[in-house]
């Protein structure tokens, strides 16, 4: 029996990454859109949630709502958490764990108010059964997810399990990895159709290189992921997730007329890119070599740049102002009718490129406050 219930979703992102998600959900079906801070929220059935899943390649997490009510005290918290049925999401043999999100002046300390939630649900339990279900913070079956602002609380489950971003394809990474979700807005922020060239010069482990390859063949995000949390929902519909994948997988196109082109300076970085790009099952699609970027040229095609260089924060060079400066002299002299768009935490050293962004994007590597710059080169 198909499930229509319509259910309230949040799926959470990466800062500057909000708009390119909520049109990714409205793609696979949602409605109902909103963006919130790092978040979009939208409703949908369970299909929408599998495609989400799946298919969204801005999304950290899906995290299905439960309920939603006010608590002026950890005590309220804690009495209105028990109310719920948790029968209807943890089974009493599963593990589970609280992630929070906590801005309140009255559940000030978010370590207390999780510890409330915990207890109140294992409380539920112990109160019907005499038994409890135990807390796995590692590896949890299930993960609940309690969101406070001011005196209003959200409990949802989290239908995704591990991060999105683990999309199972990097067994080896450089110094200063990118997420794949940031490496795919990143690209999806760009203006990727339409080229006959998409060349990350210094490509470090591929991970730009391997979602764009995946955004141009339309290869779902998700695509190498074996496991979900909703496997392990008590509506799991087999057919369903089956039905999602085969469509999705239906869409991809290995016919692809653009080249895909990383270089890096360093034979380590190029070995490590290598063996993601076989993971991800594109070696025919992406060429890699060991190539010094600064004063080359490519002419005379409609090219891309995508690049996330050093920003001497976890990768030091000998003089990053030099190297940013360079790289501002070979995409003026080199890339003639190309469009350049380079991805730095370091503002200081985006000066020294010497060219005039025609647009800037704010976003953050983990804490890193970034920008991405488009450059037009003529």
């Amino acid at each position: 029996m198909s499930d229509n219930t319509i259910y309230q979703f949040t799926a959470k992102t990466f800062h500057g990454l909000e708009k390119i998600l909520a049109s990714e959900v409205k793609k696979i079906g949602a409605s109902d859109i909103k963006i919130l801070t790092r978040a979009v929220s939208f409703k949908g059935d369970i299909e929408v949630m599998y495609r989400a899943n799946y298919e969204a390649r801005t999304a950290l997490n899906i995290l299905q709502k439960i309920t939603e009510f006010t608590a002026n005290s950890s005590d309220e918290l804690y009495e209105k958490t028990k109310k719920i049925n948790w029968d209807d999401f943890i089974k009493l043999e599963e593990t589970f764990s609280i992630d929070k999100t906590i801005h309140s002046n009255i559940h000030k300390h978010s370590q207390f108010a999780a510890l409330k939630t915990k207890d109140a649900l294992v409380d539920f339990y112990n109160e019907k059964y005499q038994k409890r279900p135990s807390v796995n913070i590692k590896s949890p079956d299930k993960k609940i997810n309690l969101h406070i602002n001011g005196t209003k609380c959200t409990l949802s489950i989290d239908t995704s399990g591990d991060a999105l971003f683990k999309r199972g394809y990097r067994k080896d990474t450089g110094p200063a990895p990118l997420n794949e979700v940031l490496a795919a807005g990143i690209v999806m922020l760009t203006d990727y159709k339409n080229i006959d060239y998409f060349y990350d010069p210094m490509c470090g482990s591929g991970t730009i290189l391997i979602e764009a390859a995946r955004i141009f063949m339309n290869i779902p995000p998700a695509y190498n992921r074996q496991k979900f949390a909703f496997h392990k929902f008590s509506n799991y519909d087999y057919q369903l997730w089956n039905k999602v994948k085969r469509e999705a997988e239906k869409r991809i196109n290995k016919e692809i007329p653009l080249k895909i082109i990383g270089t890096d300076i360093e034979d380590e970085l190029i070995k490590i890119t290598r063996k993601n790009i076989s993971e991800a099952g594109l070696r025919n699609y992406i060429i890699v070599q060991r190539k010094n970027f600064i004063n080359t040229k490519f002419e005379n095609k409609k090219g891309l740049i995508v690049t996330n260089p050093p920003y001497d924060e976890r990768i030091k060079s000998l003089d990053i102002n030099n190297l940013y400066k360079d790289m501002g002299d070979t995409l003026k002299k080199g890339y003639k009718n190309w469009s350049g768009y380079i991805f730095s935490g370091n503002m200081n050293a985006i000066k020294s490129i010497g060219l005039k962004p025609s647009q800037k994007h704010q976003l953050f590597n983990g804490k890193i406050e970034c920008k991405l710059l488009k450059y037009d080169l003529y």
